[in-house]
């Protein structure tokens, strides 16, 4: 299904979700259960007609069936075949026998007649049907039958679907044609209040399309395409410009001129119906399927018989749509039903719970919350300036929330910070003391952490000299020392700091006593083990000031002893020639004790760790072949990865002496082919007489010298330029 389609369907679910029963017709008619079916059509629309031929019609039908289920209106629809098809019957001598009479169309109904048959839809849904034949000038607007037309009304009102019958005879008749439109829009008012939503599916039926110019057969019953479901929505000028440009409308010019004929006329009719539902079409039907021969005439009508052959067309197509229609806008009511309650059940569920949330918020909570508040801008915000009663009334509001049953039942998320908030201003002393003592405890962490903050020495004495900022920080922790008890948090926070700030002291004026910063680091590792979690952050940033302290101390110790390993170091590294250990185990080495100098020192390794580096790097050497046997030549050829090299004809070199370079880095491979000139095909290193691997992480040392093939018993000499154990590094 194509999208534009699925939103049509939840369009017309939409729509019909919103509709509403029409208006109830007078109590005083009991009319049968079942789904009530309008048919609302004037005199001489064709109504009679057209049950009969649609109950003929659905004997043979797959998709719609109907059976008549009570004895009158079988009885009227046999009446009215016998009418249409021209039979009779006569019995002579105890036998009936049919026989072919005149054909006439039924005589116009007079008074009304209740219609009851059984349905079957697709033969799968069965539905009991009511319907309702009725002289049909009782819906003329000139009509003076009060009581059937109330009843016409009545019985219309109550309807799961109407079809609205036009005859198309009356085109020519202007003022006729606006009165039976104003009778279309009357009874559409009892329906539904004009612009609201129709309740009801709603079909206009032309009848007698068989006068209508162009009028060809059943692709032209069904006025409005599925696809075009959407057109119901829209203007009636929109409306008529769409239809009439449709393919099959515009296709066939007398069609199309028809068709605008009777859309014109109906227009005050369709500017009520359209948007108002989209469970609205119309049709184009022949009860007869060609036009009837005219015999004669009648006051106020025309006399036809019907045509020799009656074939109808389009005439099961306005019921089968209404049908389904019904059933699809029954769903939608019980889901509109069901849809309702739950809008109900939810309005309900949403109201009870929300009570408990507005009283919560809107008067126990907001109690304590404006206690503290109007409290506050007394003070301009600042409650340190409060009084102690003040304190405890915010603290008694906050203790009286927190004890609610509402909020021990129900919110039970805010009782601990109510209740932590009525400790805080219950102990709201304490609270301010204990900051009071951290804040001063951060100042003094600052001060051990930058040694230009420090206090002064005498050299004289070692003495301190006094700093007024500092003893007026040392006196807070005084204050509460000797007016609180010993056992007490503030008294105890209080001397932990003086205690420390006097071990620092102490460190200070012996800068060079180990002894006197290792009693300081003691102290601090052990209050931590025991006492962690009673520590502040202040405490713990306190302490760790303290221990920084001493990690300079040792940094120092450390960097003087690795600047004396540095000495020793450099004369092992220089005086050992192997390359493994110049370019590897001595880089080690000196990484691990990099951190631990500096100046001179650090410059040198750094300098030396990156000539070592250097060998990592392809790079280019100069070598030449010293001594090479007559009748020899070499191929050289280098390898990363352990791959097999690859042998080139440049990388030949026959004559002692003659220089030539290789590309190399540390952990390549390097191979050296040996043929004799006389051995015949130059495969240039491929198949050698004889090959020998340097491998190793600096194999281009191993290269550096004498170099023997043990399978032909042959050596031979090359030198690199400049010497490669004098381009190690050295410390």
């Amino acid at each position: 299904m194509k999208f534009s389609k699925v939103f049509k369907v939840f369009k017309k679910g939409a729509k019909a979700a919103g509709k509403r029963k029409g208006k109830k017709g007078a109590e005083a008619v009991r009319w049968p259960g079942g789904t009530r079916i309008g048919i609302f059509g004037h005199a001489n629309s064709g109504k009679s007609v057209y049950f009969t031929v649609l109950n003929e019609e659905c004997k043979i039908s797959k998709k719609l069936q109907i059976s008549v289920t009570d004895t009158a209106t079988a009885g009227e629809f046999l009446a009215n075949y016998r009418s249409l098809w021209g039979l009779g019957s006569a019995s002579e001598a105890g036998t009936v026998v049919d026989f072919r009479g005149e054909k006439k169309f039924p005589d116009p109904t007079r008074g009304d007649k209740i219609l009851k048959f059984t349905a079957i839809i697709d033969r799968k849904k069965k539905m009991s049907i009511v319907a309702y034949d009725f002289d049909g000038k009782a819906v003329s607007i000139s009509s003076e039958d009060n009581a059937l037309a109330e009843k016409v009304a009545d019985f219309m009102a109550g309807c799961d679907g109407i079809l609205f019958f036009y005859d198309p005879k009356i085109l020519g008749a202007e003022l006729e044609s606006q009165a039976r439109v104003a009778s279309f829009v009357n009874m559409l008012e009892n329906l539904a209040p004009l612009r609201a939503r129709l309740p009801i599916p709603i079909a206009v039926v032309i009848t007698k399309s068989d006068i209508l110019p162009g009028f060809a057969g059943d692709d032209q019953v069904p006025l409005i395409s599925p696809e075009e479901e959407y057109l119901a929505s829209e203007e009636f000028e929109i409306f008529l410009e769409r239809v009439l440009g449709g393919s099959k409308v515009a296709s066939n010019p007398n069609w199309s001129g028809s068709v605008r004929n009777v859309l014109v006329r109906l227009k005050d009719f369709l500017r009520v119906v359209l948007r108002r539902t989209l469970d609205f079409q119309m049709f184009f039907i022949s009860c007869t399927g060609q036009e009837p021969e005219k015999v004669g005439t009648e006051v106020g009508r025309s006399l036809y018989v019907p045509p020799a052959k009656i074939q109808p067309i389009g005439v099961k197509e306005p019921f089968y749509w209404l049908l389904n229609s019904i059933i699809r806008n029954k769903r939608i009511s019980k889901f509109r039903a069901l849809a309702k309650y739950v809008v109900i059940a939810s309005v309900i569920w949403m109201i009870l719970c929300s009570l408990p949330y507005l009283y919560h918020f809107k008067v126990l909570f907001s109690k304590p919350v404006k206690t503290e508040q109007a409290i506050k801008k007394l003070h301009n915000g600042n409650l340190l300036s409060a009084t102690k009663a003040e304190r405890d009334t915010i603290g008694t509001a906050y203790r009286r929330y927190q004890r609610s049953w509402l909020v021990d039942k129900m919110f039970t998320e805010f009782k601990y910070p109510a209740q932590q908030i009525g400790a805080v201003y219950k102990e709201n002393q304490l609270a301010m003391a204990l900051a009071e003592i951290d804040k001063t405890i951060g100042i003094l962490s600052s001060v051990i952490s930058n040694q230009a903050s420090w206090p002064k020495v005498k050299p004289s004495d070692l003495s301190i000299i006094p700093d007024p900022e500092h003893e007026k920080l040392l006196a807070v922790f005084d204050r509460y020392i000797a007016t609180d008890d010993s056992t007490s948090e503030l008294f105890i926070k209080s001397q932990r700091a003086k205690d420390y700030w006097d071990l620092f002291i102490n460190g200070v004026q012996k800068p060079k006593d180990e002894a006197a910063w290792e009693v300081i680091q003691n102290q601090v590792k052990q209050d931590s083990n025991l006492y962690w979690n009673d520590l502040s952050k202040e405490e713990r940033s306190f302490g760790q000031a303290l221990l920084a302290v001493k990690v300079e101390k040792e940094k120092e110790k450390v960097v003087a002893a690795a600047t004396m390993q540095l000495g020793d170091l450099g004369n092992t590294i220089n005086s050992n020639p192997s390359p493994d250990y110049r370019l590897k185990k001595a880089v080690d080495t000196l990484k691990k004790i990099r951190n631990n100098v500096g100046g001179e020192d650090a410059a040198r390794i750094r300098k030396y760790i990156n000539s070592a580096n250097e060998w990592k790097k392809s790079r280019q050497y100069t070598y030449s072949i010293e001594s090479i046997p007559a009748s020899w030549h070499l191929h050289i050829a280098v390898s990363s990865g352990g791959a097999d090299p690859e042998w080139k004809k440049e990388l030949i070199t026959m004559i002692p002496g003659r220089e030539e370079t290789i590309t190399w880095k540390a952990g390549d491979i390097i191979y050296i082919a040996m043929d004799s000139t006389h051995s015949g095909d130059e495969t240039w290193g491929v198949r050698p007489r004889a090959k020998r691997p340097l491998d190793g992480d600096f194999s281009i040392f191993k290269m550096d010298g004498e170099i023997t093939f043990p399978d032909i018993g042959k050596s031979v000499i090359i030198r690199f330029k400049p010497e490669l154990k004098g381009r190690l590094p050295e410390l």
